[in-house]
């Protein structure tokens, strides 16, 4: 996605420089973008606004305003691209830069428990979650998606237990009641993130993947704080609900099972 954002700018902004120099005159190298402004880089008296660029882009057509478009692109971006034609300056293009880059990205959570051995409940008490992501774009968008991989990752490891029928596989709780995934009482307050900002030399704006890893390294952060406040490496799986936790703490066996199905 981030790539094809990009592409897709490059292409907005080469037409951006394309109008002013239709409009003011000169070359479209002679002009940069500025403020939300086309600007003469000899002249900073000349310029356009961005919207007075988009409106000109209208009264241009063709591949401007989105009535032409290049024969590489995609359907599915080719129908989107004719539903916003002529409604002002737009930007499109296939993403045809080298695809060396190191996509997936690599993460880190750091969980802190405090476990009630009376109860076998436990309440999450802190949190931080750290990504190698390349070149943060938007720090608020990632800081969102840290957090929120976060809960769901929780939810994976400790909260959402879902049960089969035995004899024909199928899921026996099927609605949020019955599959409770974790609420914001579930999870701290303020759960810190950062990131390690270190560029990917081969991608074109230096980022990396970022989502999943984040859900499996939190839920794992989870699992592994719950076995170290029962003693050590208790747990092998997901989810860990409290009747488990309270039979490590009895030393009973634990009453789940492998699924069994009925294939007769």
């Amino acid at each position: 996605m981030t790539r094809s954002n990009h592409v897709a700018a490059l292409d907005a902004k080469q037409k951006l420089l394309e109008i002013a120099s239709k409009a003011l005159g000169g070359a479209p190298e002679d002009y940069e973008l500025e403020n939300e402004r086309v600007v003469s880089k000899s002249d900073r008296a000349k310029s356009l606004s961005f919207a007075e660029a988009a409106k000109r882009a209208i009264d241009l057509g063709g591949k401007y305003s989105g009535k032409v478009v290049p024969k590489d692109i995609n359907p599915m971006t080719k129908a989107s691209v004719q539903a916003l034609a002529g409604t002002g300056l737009i930007g499109v293009a296939k993403d045809n830069l080298p695809k060396n880059g190191v996509t997936p990205a690599l993460a880190a959570g750091f969980v802190e428990i405090e476990l009630d051995t009376e109860t076998g409940n436990f309440e999450i008490k802190d949190y931080l979650g750290v990504v190698d992501c390349g070149t943060v774009i938007h720090p608020q968008s990632l800081a969102n998606q840290i957090r929120g991989a976060a809960v769901m990752g929780f939810g994976l490891a400790a909260y959402e237990r879902i049960v089969y029928d035995p004899k024909l596989g199928l899921p026996a709780n099927v609605m949020l009641y019955a599959a409770k995934p974790p609420s914001y009482l579930d999870v701290p307050a303020e759960m810190g993130w950062d990131a390690v900002g270190k560029p990917d030399p081969a991608s074109p704006i230096g980022s990396k993947g970022i989502g999943e890893p984040i859900q499996g390294c939190a839920a794992a952060a989870l699992l592994c704080a719950i076995s170290d406040a029962l003693g050590g490496h208790v747990f092998n799986r997901t989810p860990v609900v409290t009747d488990m936790i309270i039979n490590v703490l009895a030393k009973q066996p634990q009453s789940h099972k492998p699924l069994q199905v009925n294939t007769q």
